[in-house]
């Protein structure tokens, strides 16, 4: 079986392109992203805190393009 997914990478990209905002450089674009993406997965860990023992929150995953979707 054969699965068809957008990558994280892939994702980021389409949503700075999405913006359309000429005056930021892409590269900045991508990486302010990328950094709002990472302080959503720690936001989710903490969330995930408050209902499971601090030993047992697993890390954020962000394996594909839906994830950064959800996230960001």
């Amino acid at each position: 079986m054969s699965a068809l997914g957008i990558g994280p990478a892939v994702m980021i990209n389409r949503l700075v392109h999405r913006e359309g905002d000429a005056t930021t450089p892409h590269l900045a674009k991508v990486a302010k992203l990328r950094m709002d993406l990472m302080v959503a997965a720690d936001k989710e860990e903490a969330r995930q805190a408050l209902f499971k023992p601090a030993d047992e929150v697993e890390p954020t995953l962000i394996d594909s393009g839906a994830v950064v979707d959800r996230l960001v």
